[in-house]
Formats: C-alpha cells, sequence, structure tokens
C-alpha cells in the first residue's frame, strides 16, 4: 500500500516537486505531496486527477506548509502537518472502502475552523442546500453559510441542508459535522468549505454514477424515514383556523367543515393540520393546549378520525408562555425573546419531549415543526438543533404510535432526515415562487431529503387561479401534497367550478400513485437516489442537463414538466437519450435527444414516459373515502414494453420489496406480477396482440381481457401473483 515517489506536476500554474506518499485502494490512489502540503485523488482505470487539494488551512489564514512524519498501516496513513499555528496537527487518511476515502484533520491548537480548499476543474456541483445560490440545481458561483437560511428572493427560510455535494467529476464530499460553516463553489479557480472546530472530518466518496455516489453518502449518513402510506395522500391546512369562520361558529367547526368539503368534492385526503395560533396564551403556542376555539380537542381528533382523517399541529422550539417562563426558571433557555430551550443538554430534551407529549396524548399523529433559524439560538448550535428538534419530537410519537407517525419540517440538517420530511419554507404566491419551489424539490432530492412538498399555492399573498392550478398540478406530481387554504384563496369558496375540479383531478392523480410514490420513497431510504429527481443524475453525459430544472423524472420513467408561465398553453420539453412517448397522449413517439411541444392547457401537466416503463398506481389507502361504498384497495399497474428490453419495477408492498417484470417472450411479451398486497388491472401497451394467456390459460377477449385498439391498451384483471403472456403484436416503441 506504500510508495515513496517524487512527483513533479503542474498544479495551479507552478511546478510542485517534492518527495510524498501513496495510498491505493482497488478504485483509487491517494497522492500526497510533502512541500507544499497537498494531495489529489486519481481514478485508477482512466487515470483522472478526480479531486486535487491546494489548501488546507487550521483558523484563519493559517496554512498548513508541509507534511512529514508519515506512517502507513494497512488501508491508512498518516501525517504531521507543519505550519504557523499548525505543529500540533495531523492528517490521516484511510480506505473505509475501495471508493470512499476518509480525511481525518486535527489538531491541538485553539479551537478555531478547518479549510479545505481544492481546484476547480470546472465540474458540475450537486447538493448542500435546498436553496438555489448558484445555478438553479448546479452550485458553480455559489457562496454562502452552512447554516439555516433567513429572507430570500421568491420564498423565506429554505433552510434543508446537508454537508455533501456530488460532482460531475464522478466523486462526493460529505463532510461528517454538525458544525456551523461555509461553502464556496467554483470562485477564482477554487472550491473551498470550511466548518468551525479544531478538526474535521470527512469522505471523499467515488462513484463514478450519481446512482453510486448517493447509495455510499446513504451507507455513511444514514437513510431518510419511511412515511406510513397515508402520509402520501393529499394534507389541507390553514395558516389560522379564527380567521375565516364562514358557516361555521368557531376553529374546531372549521377544521371539521374543510373534513367534510373534502369528502363531498370527492377530494382524497388524509390529514389536516393546525398552524400557530391554536392555544392559549401569547402567539397561542406555548401551554401545550388548545383555545376556546377549540372546545373540545379530544372531539376533534375523533371526529376527523371518524372521517379517515388525521390532525397534526404545528410546534417549534421558540417558546412563550408557560415553556419559556419554566424553562427559564430551570436554567433551560437560550437568552433572548423566543428564545429555544438547549436540547443538547439531555435533561432539557427529555423535559421538551414531555411537554409534547400532550398532544402526542390526545392522539395527534404528527408535527409540522417550524423555526429554529430566526435567532432563537447561537448560530454556533443551529445545524446541532436542526437535527434534535426533529429527533425529539419523533421520538416522543414513537413511543406511542410506531412508525405510524408523519412530521415535516423547514429547518432540517443532515441526520434530521430519519426523522421528518421537508416543506421548503414560506414561499410567495407568485410564479417565481412556484419556480423555487420546483427547483427546491429536485435539490433536496440530491441531499437525500426524498420525501418534500411545498405550500400549494404560495404562503405569502394570495394566488390567481391560474397560478393556483399550475401549482396543484406540481404538487400532484411532488412526494408530498399539501394545500394551504383560507381567507380569499379557499378553492371551495374563492374560485370558480374549474378549479375545484382541478383540485379534484390533481388531489386523486396523487392520490392515484401512491403505490409508485411509497415504493420510490422506500428505494430512496435504501439507495439515496431521490423520488423526484434531476434528470443529469441518470444522464451525465449530456451537458445539456447540467443545469436544468423546469422537468423532472419521477423514478426512473415518468418525466414531469411544469407549466411555470402565465398564459401558457403548452411548453417546450427536452427529453433525454432513448425513446418516449408522451403519456397524455400515448400513440405519440418521440426520439430522445430534442425538444418538443406538449399541449399543456389549465389542468394538463406535460407527462412523458420512457421506453420499458413500469408504473403502479391505485387506490390502496382509503384515508377519508366515503363515496365508494364497498371500497377495498385495488391496484392498476401501467406497463409500455420496449421492443427490445426487459424492464423491472421494485415494488413496495408496505411489508417488502417484489419485482415487477416484463420481458420478451418469443413473439411478443410475458408480464409477471407477484403478490403486491392488493387485487387489480394490468394495463399493458401493446399493438394488436393477437392472443393473451393468464398463468399459461388463453383468455377470451372482452369476457376475460378487454383491449382498446385507438389507445392500444390490454386491460386484465389480477388477483394475486400473476403472469400475464401476450402474443403477436409489438410494442409501440418498435421502430415504424
Amino acid at each position: 500500500m506504500k510508495r515513496t515517489f517524487f512527483v513533479s506536476f503542474i498544479l495551479l500554474g507552478f511546478i510542485v516537486a517534492a518527495k510524498g506518499q501513496t495510498l491505493e485502494s482497488a478504485a483509487l490512489r491517494l497522492e500526497v505531496t510533502a512541500q507544499p502540503f497537498g494531495f489529489r485523488i486519481i481514478e485508477k482505470p482512466s487515470g483522472d486527477a478526480l479531486l486535487v487539494n491546494t489548501r488546507t488551512v487550521f483558523a484563519s489564514g493559517n496554512a498548513v506548509e508541509s507534511a512529514g512524519e508519515f506512517k502507513t498501516t494497512g488501508n491508512s496513513m498518516t501525517a504531521a502537518l507543519r505550519g504557523y499555528a499548525a505543529a500540533r496537527s495531523r492528517v490521516t487518511f484511510t480506505f473505509v472502502t475501495p471508493e470512499v476515502l476518509r480525511v481525518e484533520l486535527t489538531t491541538q491548537d485553539a479551537p478555531g475552523s478547518v479549510t479545505q480548499e481544492f481546484a476547480d476543474q470546472g465540474e458540475h456541483y450537486y447538493g448542500v442546500w435546498e436553496y438555489p445560490f448558484g445555478g438553479a440545481i448546479d452550485n458553480r458561483g455559489a457562496d454562502y453559510d452552512f447554516l439555516g437560511l433567513q429572507r430570500l428572493p421568491d420564498v423565506n427560510y429554505s433552510s434543508a441542508r446537508a454537508p455533501f455535494y456530488m460532482t460531475s467529476r464522478k466523486y462526493a464530499i460529505y463532510a461528517e459535522t454538525t458544525e456551523q460553516g461555509h461553502y464556496t463553489f467554483a470562485r477564482g479557480g477554487k472550491t473551498s468549505f470550511y466548518f468551525n472546530g479544531n478538526g474535521l472530518t470527512y469522505d471523499i466518496i467515488h462513484g463514478p454514477s450519481y446512482a453510486e455516489m448517493m447509495k455510499r453518502y446513504v451507507e455513511i449518513a444514514g437513510g431518510s424515514l419511511m412515511p406510513p402510506t397515508w402520509a402520501f395522500d393529499s394534507i389541507w391546512w390553514r395558516d389560522d383556523h379564527h380567521a375565516d369562520l364562514r358557516d361555521v361558529r368557531n376553529a374546531q367547526e372549521k377544521v371539521i367543515d374543510d373534513a367534510d368539503r373534502l369528502r363531498k368534492a370527492r377530494i382524497p385526503a388524509s390529514a389536516m393540520w393546525l398552524d400557530r395560533p391554536y392555544g392559549t396564551g401569547t402567539n397561542g403556542w406555548g401551554n401545550f393546549d388548545f383555545d376556546s376555539s377549540f372546545p373540545s380537542p379530544e372531539k376533534m381528533v375523533r371526529e376527523l378520525a371518524d372521517r379517515g382523517m388525521y390532525l397534526m399541529v404545528w410546534v417549534a422550539n421558540r417558546n412563550v408562555n408557560s415553556v419559556y417562563e419554566e424553562g427559564i426558571a430551570k436554567g433551560y433557555m437560550f437568552d433572548g425573546p423566543w428564545s429555544a430551550a438547549d436540547i443538547m443538554r439531555r435533561e432539557v430534551y427529555d423535559w421538551y419531549r414531555k411537554k409534547l407529549d400532550a398532544f402526542v396524548d390526545l392522539g395527534i399523529k404528527g408535527y409540522k415543526i417550524d423555526r429554529g433559524e430566526e435567532g432563537e439560538m447561537p448560530r454556533s448550535v443551529e445545524n446541532k438543533h436542526a437535527i434534535l428538534m426533529e429527533k425529539l419530537a419523533a421520538e416522543g410519537l414513537m413511543a406511542r404510535n410506531g412508525p405510524d407517525y408523519f412530521n415535516f419540517s423547514r429547518n432540517a440538517n443532515d441526520a434530521s432526515r430519519k426523522y421528518t420530511a421537508v416543506w421548503n419554507g414560506d414561499t410567495r404566491a407568485t410564479w417565481g415562487g412556484l419556480a423555487v419551489s420546483v427547483k427546491g424539490l429536485l435539490r433536496s432530492g440530491a441531499i437525500n431529503f426524498p420525501m418534500w412538498g411545498s405550500d400549494t399555492g404560495g404562503y405569502i399573498g394570495v394566488p390567481d387561479k391560474e397560478l393556483f392550478a399550475r401549482w396543484l398540478e406540481f404538487s400532484a406530481y411532488s412526494p408530498m401534497m399539501e394545500v394551504l387554504v383560507g381567507p380569499k384563496r379557499t378553492i371551495w369558496y374563492d374560485y370558480d367550478d374549474e378549479l375545484l375540479k382541478i383540485a379534484q383531478q390533481t388531489a386523486a392523480a396523487h392520490h392515484d400513485l401512491i403505490p409508485t410514490m411509497r415504493s420510490l420513497m422506500y428505494q430512496a431510504t435504501q439507495t439515496g437516489m431521490p423520488v423526484a429527481r434531476a434528470l443529469v443524475f441518470a444522464n451525465a453525459s449530456d451537458e445539456k442537463l447540467a443545469d436544468l430544472w423546469d422537468e423532472f423524472m419521477l423514478g426512473d420513467s415518468l418525466l414531469v414538466a411544469p407549466v411555470l408561465s402565465a398564459g401558457a398553453t403548452s411548453r417546450q420539453v427536452y427529453l433525454p437519450a432513448g425513446l418516449w412517448l408522451n403519456y397524455n397522449e400515448p400513440a405519440t413517439l418521440f426520439n430522445g435527444g430534442t425538444t418538443v411541444a406538449a399541449a399543456a392547457p389549465l389542468g394538463t401537466i406535460p407527462l412523458f414516459v420512457r421506453e420499458g416503463a413500469i408504473i403502479p398506481r391505485g387506490d390502496i389507502v382509503k384515508t377519508n373515502n366515503n363515496w365508494d361504498t364497498n371500497w377495498s384497495p385495488k391496484l392498476r399497474i401501467e406497463v409500455f414494453p420496449s421492443a427490445t428490453s426487459p424492464s423491472r419495477f421494485d415494488y413496495f408492498t408496505g411489508k417488502e420489496t417484489v419485482a415487477i417484470t416484463a420481458t420478451a417472450a418469443g413473439k411478443g411479451i410475458e408480464v409477471s406480477l407477484p403478490e403486491l398486497g392488493a387485487p387489480g388491472v394490468l394495463e399493458v401497451y401493446w399493438k394488436n396482440p393477437t392472443r393473451v394467456l393468464r398463468d399459461g390459460k388463453p383468455l377470451r377477449a372482452k369476457r376475460d381481457y378487454t383491449y382498446d385498439a385507438a389507445a392500444h391498451k390490454l386491460n386484465v384483471p389480477f388477483t394475486g401473483a400473476t403472469r400475464v403472456q401476450i402474443e403477436g403484436g409489438s410494442s409501440l416503441f418498435a421502430a415504424k
């Protein structure tokens, strides 16, 4: 593993020649120069320099000058670092796997910060922040703190983050820290980050694909939560239930009235949640109770449950009223108005969690977790609290409900993904607010916060009908769909029948996609690959996709292109390599690598399906459905078989993952369905079949199956594990 060498290579315009060391794995080679200190990572199969370190700094401006006393043991190398204020500093390099090199920098000098600087080689950078500081999804040019965020264009407090980024040069970097920090990308030929403290550990992760980088990141940092099935249905809320009492006497009646109106409109929904103020005292928070406008919270929870819905409430570690007074008396609070409890202390953590048990005992099934980045605590501890608050809230719910709970937060950091989903903060009810929400969806996926949603229609202001409709369309294809109604913006009061119909259609589409969303979400917990993902992650060689953000993939096969401008009735859609069908008009076939026009009248979102796609749909969770008196779970499995290649979808049943497959069989196709947990209909898009068999037995047309010749769609009912063979005919993707 060890080899002494004498290097001479051009680095940032000058020649470096120094005695150094190497350390190798099966995939990578580390080359360390001693004078001046630096290192680079070489991909062994290609010989490419993936990453070149140009400077290491302990505390402000105190750069490491040289390295010595090298020692190599197995897959690890250590060295002493010398320079001003770095006399007692060391570096350790360890291949924890052949594809992951861990770098540990330590010093015994006074705590300060640790900076790592690298040569920018023109790569694209994805990750770190939910908010787009560089391009749309590419971070080139971004220069910002690693902290929760403040007021920003189009959205306030878009704060999800993780100290992780991937690059187009086939490597990613994950900093294993909760300290305050800063990232600078592609400025002056350099990319750098620093974090406070007298040490820093980070991992350099080799791909080469984005999927491999994400999977290795998950293996180090841990995967995200897996929400219960009901959390994939639409969730509805008001900013203040006291503010719009049309047709009711108090806020509690408004909650139930909203639930009843959703059922009357046949809008699938699983939960209502209450934003502050809902409790007694100043600002309606801090006494862990409900004010007189909610005369019987227990009854409210029961009545919602009778309607197939759960109740969720707003919470935050930002305190007034009794919790503040008690916390101050106990010495548990940081100083300042609206101060946070210092939950880094175990006794404070337990105290605050016990306070939240008042809601858990009532039957609350989840929280919207707010704040924590608005001065409630020192900035130096903000990243830690953005994990601990989510953990504290989740543990209280889990103690009563097991995994049957759901939280979502705006201020979430790295490991908090195990406890919470994300909503993207306070978006403005503008087209810019919708656009930044699409970017936030893709950026959150890149840092492994795959369960994501936005305040549909925007939070700040009142959306007009067209904007609300387009946002509903987008939310239908987001992993989480949460819809804000209220004064001047309640769909069934303040808009026309067309918008109500669009709300019905989009919520129904979102509900129908739960089998796919749930499966993709489970995959994300295991692999880190987002539910909704930027096109570049599966098409890395297509430079047109490097910062493309206004369309995305739902899984591997369904391309979604939201409409993001006023007055549009169509939009241009770029299709990556491969063969594609217009999902809204399946007879239309397109070659990838081209831009096509897609019709998009109000209420229609352009969708395209890739060759070989398998898209599970169906009605697998009842929630508030009282309009189907004989309801039972049922599936609808759409298959778009390839002309040449097999395809597969890993379906999550709620208990296990099973494979749905489509493969060539003679001059036809065979689709295999394992036990999926519910019966349903297999819908296969195939031209002119001549014979259909189920489990080897021939089926009779119109009696055992149906075929729509105009749509080229074959419908075959199934129950349990089923094998369907289609003979004759051809794929919709076959050459004309």
